[in-house]
C-alpha cells in the first residue's frame, strides 16, 4: 500500500500544519499543484484512494470605493440593505441579481461619443453609471464595480481574464480567442469554496459558480451551464500544469439549443489573477483593436425583471435588431432602419438616452453605423 494511502483523516492536521508536510508530499506517490479552487492543492495518489485538499484563502484587500458610494450602490440598485446582511452565497446572488437587472452591457459610449472609447477606471465608471446614470459599460468596468463593491461588503476577490470561445456558430464548438473577457473568483470569508462570477456577457447566471470540476447548474431560460478542466492546443506544459477551466453552455450566442454533444465553450479561464495595469491594457485593446467586435457592432444587453426581482427575459439590442430572449424563446421587438430608430430603441427598450444629432453626428462613417455594411443575420 503506497504512503498516502495509509494516510488517516484524524491525523491531517498534523500534516498539513507540521514540518513533516513537506516531507509525505516526496513521498506520495503523485503530487499536483497549484489551482486557486476546488483542486487547490492536494495529493492524488494512482489509484486514487484519497484527495487531500487544501483551500488556498484569497486575502483580504481594500475596495476603491467608500462608505458613501457603497451604501449609493446599493440604493442604486434596490438592495440598500445588503450593507448589513451576513456575507454569505444567498446574498452575493441577490446583489448581483439586482445589479444586472439594473445596470446593462452597453458599449454605446463606444459609438455614440467623439473619442470612441470607454474609460473602465472604477471611479469613472462609478460616476457614469451611479451618479449620472447614463447607461451601463463594457464587461471590464461592470466588473470592477461590483468586485470593488463585494470587497467593500467584506468579500474577498479578485480579477481574472478569459479566453473567448466561438460568438458565432462554428464547426468547432471550442474555438478559444486570445484574452478578451473579464471576470472574477470570490470567496466568502469563513468558508473554503472558490467561486467563479460572470456579469458581462448577460448569460443568465446569477448565482456564483462552484470551481469544481464537472459542476453543473441551471441558470435562467433553462440554460445549462458547467464547469470542466481543458487543455489549450497550443499548451506546451503536461499535465495538470497545462489545463485550464472551461465554462460550458447548452444554447449556443442566440440562446439556441446545441445539438449533441451538446455543450458550448463560452470561455477559457485560469486561476491567474491580473492587476490594475493589466485591466487597463485589455481595455484599451477593447476599445482600439481593428475589427474587434465590439468596436464593428452596437450591442446593449438588459435584464428585465419581476416586481420580486426575479430574471424576466433579455433585451439585447444588436446592431439592427432589438430583440427579447425568455424561457419561450426568442421575439423580435423591433427591426432598425436608421440611427434614429436605433437611438430612440435605447431608450424605450434599455433606458439609454443619447442625444440624436450629437450620436449621428459621431457614428457617421464608423463599422457600426447602421448605414455601414449589411446586418447581421
Amino acid at each position: 500500500m503506497d504512503l498516502a494511502a495509509q494516510v488517516q483523516p484524524e491525523f491531517l492536521g498534523l500534516i498539513l500544519n507540521g514540518p513533516i508536510y513537506a516531507a509525505v508530499l516526496c513521498f506520495c506517490a503523485q503530487i499536483r499543484f497549484g489551482h486557486v479552487g476546488h483542486e487547490a492543492w492536494f495529493i492524488n495518489t494512482v489509484p486514487p484512494r484519497i484527495n487531500i485538499l487544501i483551500m488556498p484563502q484569497i486575502r483580504p484587500t481594500s475596495s476603491c470605493y467608500s462608505d458613501e458610494q457603497l451604501t449609493t450602490y446599493l440604493l442604486h440598485i434596490g438592495v440598500p440593505s445588503a450593507v448589513d446582511d451576513e456575507l454569505s452565497l444567498d446574498s452575493v446572488e441577490r446583489i448581483i441579481r439586482h445589479h444586472v437587472t439594473t445596470i446593462p452591457f452597453d458599449n454605446t459610449e463606444m459609438h455614440y461619443t467623439q473619442s470612441g472609447y470607454i474609460n473602465s477606471d472604477p471611479q469613472v465608471v462609478y460616476t457614469r453609471v451611479i451618479t449620472e446614470k447614463k447607461g451601463g459599460t463594457l464587461c471590464h468596468g461592470l466588473h470592477f464595480l461590483l468586485l470593488g463593491m463585494l470587497l467593500k461588503l467584506g468579500y474577498r476577490g479578485y480579477h481574472i481574464m478569459a479566453r473567448m470561445g466561438s460568438f458565432r456558430p462554428s464547426p468547432d464548438p471550442h474555438v478559444i480567442t486570445g484574452l478578451e473577457h473579464q471576470a472574477m473568483l470570490l470567496q466568502i470569508p469563513a468558508h473554503e469554496e472558490t467561486y467563479f462570477v460572470d456579469i458581462g456577457l448577460n448569460l443568465g447566471f446569477t448565482r456564483p459558480a462552484l470551481l469544481k470540476e464537472g459542476h453543473e447548474f441551471e441558470g435562467f431560460a433553462q440554460k445549462r451551464f458547467r464547469l470542466i478542466r481543458g487543455r489549450h492546443a497550443e499548451s506546451p506544459l503536461t499535465g495538470a500544469d497545462g489545463e485550464e477551466w472551461r465554462f460550458q453552455t447548452n444554447r449556443d450566442i442566440y440562446w439556441n439549443i446545441i445539438p449533441d454533444p451538446g455543450w458550448h465553450t463560452v470561455f477559457a479561464f485560469s486561476e491567474q489573477p491580473y492587476y490594475m495595469k493589466d485591466l487597463e491594457n485589455f481595455n484599451w485593446l477593447s476599445n482600439n483593436r481593428p475589427g474587434a467586435f465590439l468596436k464593428q457592432n452596437v450591442v446593449v444587453g438588459a435584464f428585465k425583471r419581476t416586481p420580486d426581482w426575479a430574471l424576466l427575459g433579455l433585451v439585447l439590442l444588436f446592431r439592427d435588431k432589438v430583440t427579447l430572449r425568455t424561457e419561450a424563446g426568442v421575439e423580435i421587438l423591433r427591426e432598425l432602419k436608421s440611427e434614429e430608430e436605433r437611438i430612440t430603441a435605447l431608450k424605450e427598450h434599455c433606458g439609454i438616452v443619447w442625444d440624436p444629432m450629437e450620436a449621428t453626428k459621431y457614428i457617421a462613417g464608423r463599422p457600426s453605423a447602421l448605414n455601414n455594411g449589411d446586418p447581421l443575420a
